[in-house]
């Protein structure tokens, strides 16, 4: 479902300014929730195809102070199930003030990045951005949950970065949430290439690793065959 802007609210819209982003010499005022904002045109279309493409039906003429968007009491309403003035403030912080470093973000934060990035079409810039935040911040996603993002945004640097790190777990360890997020054909080839590094590492396992025999050791030979044995029982 894609977002939409709506008819011009009725006067009894009850809304404040939002105490950060509700610039004086911005072009339009938009409403998300409870939070008028007053954004730059440019930034606007420049940032979110969604914007471009409202503007370019003609509908919003900046020169014309009756139309929607140009007053408090006659915003541009913005409306989806999934956007919150939490989500839109964490797009404008990035766009009008300094990003913040990748540890100062939250899983979740990253996340609704993501789908806001998709749902209103922004630029390839931003979406950089936050797949570069999500893979310094990786070890704060299960490696099944990065090979999902990795799928669900087409974004092939998580998918490989997830499926590195979930060769490194043991199957005991996959839960069926697990399974569901990284979709059967990629579990299928999970536990094919698991199989085979289990094997490789029983196969490594057997031969003992070379022994360094002390200066004073006078039967290098009989130690090494003491080493395997202690190597075999321990490990085989």
């Amino acid at each position: 479902m894609t977002p939409s802007s709506s008819p011009p609210a009725p006067a009894t819209v009850t809304a404040t300014c939002h105490p950060k982003f509700y610039f004086e010499n911005g072009t339009y005022i938009i409403l998300v929730e409870d939070s008028l904002y007053k954004l730059n045109h440019d930034i606007l279309v420049n940032e979110l195809a969604f914007f471009s493409d409202i503007f370019s039906l003609g509908k919003f003429v900046p020169e014309d102070k009756d139309r929607e968007g140009r007053a408090d009491h006659n915003p541009i309403i913005v409306k989806d199930g999934f956007l919150t003035t939490e989500i839109f403030d964490l797009f404008l912080e990035i766009k009008f003030t300094c990003p913040r470093p990748p540890a100062k973000y939250s899983a979740d934060d990253l996340k609704n990045l993501l789908e806001f990035i998709r749902k209103f079409q922004c630029t390839t810039r931003l979406l950089s951005f936050v797949t570069s935040c999500i893979i310094e911040k990786s070890f704060s996603f299960h490696p099944s949950e990065l090979i999902y993002l990795g799928i669900e945004y087409k974004i092939r640097a998580l998918f490989e970065r997830g499926f590195m790190r979930l060769c490194d777990l043991p199957l005991t360890r996959i839960k069926k949430i697990h399974h569901r997020w990284m979709g059967m054909e990629t579990y299928v080839t999970y536990v094919y290439v698991r199989s085979h590094l289990d094997k490789y590492i029983r196969t490594v396992a057997v031969e003992a690793p070379p022994i360094v025999h002390a200066t004073r050791c006078q039967d290098h030979k009989g130690c090494e065959e003491d080493w395997g044995v202690v190597w075999w029982n321990g490990m085989g």
